[in-house]
């Protein structure tokens, strides 16, 4: 008899207690096990393998981090989903990020009887509105949407099936919002594996429902430091970040000012220069070395960046021998 190949697009795993995506197994036994029980299930037997992987990838319109392209100049918005088995409440939490820069967290929680069967996939399906609808107030004209649900890129676009009545409000929706103007891309991202931005979308997700997570985060801000736009985005990390709140650093509450020239690529290192001096004339020199240097650095071409390095550190050491 003939092997057959079992491609299931969306099934469940009660054992691990996680959803099943784009998973091919040799045997209706094995597929059972991921698609009984599970309302909304997809998938479809072939007798080749070929055949099996075109019918779960072909014609998405989705990218995967780590294997294709995207765009890395425009604004990035990572969601995510949890649910409490014992409280059957889920959660939302979306993560917006641009020229590595993060300038928006937002996150929630809610129950609902008619998602309860969809568990945390409606967290991650209402992170994905709201993350367009903030990219749209934004007026961004791009904007990449990371996401560890499949269902995110297939509901919206119509490469799956809308057999719940959820992925038809959320591909109607989407569809609505799409049609305004700002070009979404979608880019899907493994769950847990260390990608910053995911794991505090993640980690805002468990808290809103009192689940503990494994403060991959705080790991993070041990030896590393993140920038944020203000001190607003910044509270909002504050009990992922405990004691280490300090490592994230704000740009409203920098001795050096944002000015509009920011909103270039390129910036003059003059005006870099500039504003060392002022900060090395009140003795903070040592914030601007740290802290915002670093935001200028990222402004400026490769070439000029050891150039005001340089010019930063003869400044230093030169206030140095004045004090002593």
């Amino acid at each position: 008899m003939a092997s057959k190949y079992y491609a299931i697009k969306e099934g469940y795993d009660f054992s691990l207690n996680k959803k099943v995506e784009n998973k091919i197994v040799n045997t209706w036994a094995e597929c059972q096990k991921y698609i009984k029980g599970v309302k909304g299930a997809k998938y479809k037997s072939f007798t080749s393998e070929t055949e099996a992987k075109s019918f779960l990838f072909e014609g998405s319109g989705m990218l995967k981090k780590g294997v294709d392209n995207y765009p890395m100049d425009c604004l990035h918005i990572y969601v995510d989903g949890s649910y409490n088995i014992s409280t059957e409440k889920y959660s939302y939490a979306l993560v917006a990020v641009k020229n590595n820069i993060l300038e928006y967290v937002e996150s929630g929680s809610s129950q609902s009887n008619s998602d309860r069967n969809i568990r945390q996939i409606a967290g991650e399906l209402e992170a994905a509105v709201r993350g367009l609808e903030y990219a749209i107030e934004k007026r961004e004209e791009r904007v990449v949407i990371f996401h560890d649900y499949e269902g995110i890129a297939h509901h919206a676009t119509g490469f799956w099936n809308r057999n719940e009545e959820s992925s038809v409000k959320y591909h109607n929706k989407m569809n609505s919002l799409m049609n305004k103007g700002t070009e979404v891309i979608f880019v899907k991202v493994d769950s847990h594996t260390g990608d910053l931005f995911n794991e505090v979308a993640d980690e805002k997700c468990k808290e809103e429902l009192s689940i503990a997570s494994e403060n991959i985060f705080y790991s993070y801000l041990r030896e590393n430091t993140i920038t944020v736009v203000n001190a607003e985005v910044k509270s909002k990390l504050k009990t992922l970040a405990k004691d280490r709140i300090e490592n994230i650093i704000t740009l409203d509450g920098s001795l050096v000012q944002e000015k509009e020239s920011l909103n270039s690529e390129v910036i003059d290192n003059n005006t870099i220069k500039e504003d060392i001096n002022k900060v090395i004339a009140t003795n903070e020199y040592e914030d601007v070395l740290y802290k915002d240097l670093a935001f200028y650095l990222r402004k400026l071409p490769l070439e000029k960046q050891k150039d005001v390095l340089n010019y930063a550190e003869y400044l230093y050491n030169k206030e140095r021998k004045l004090n002593k």
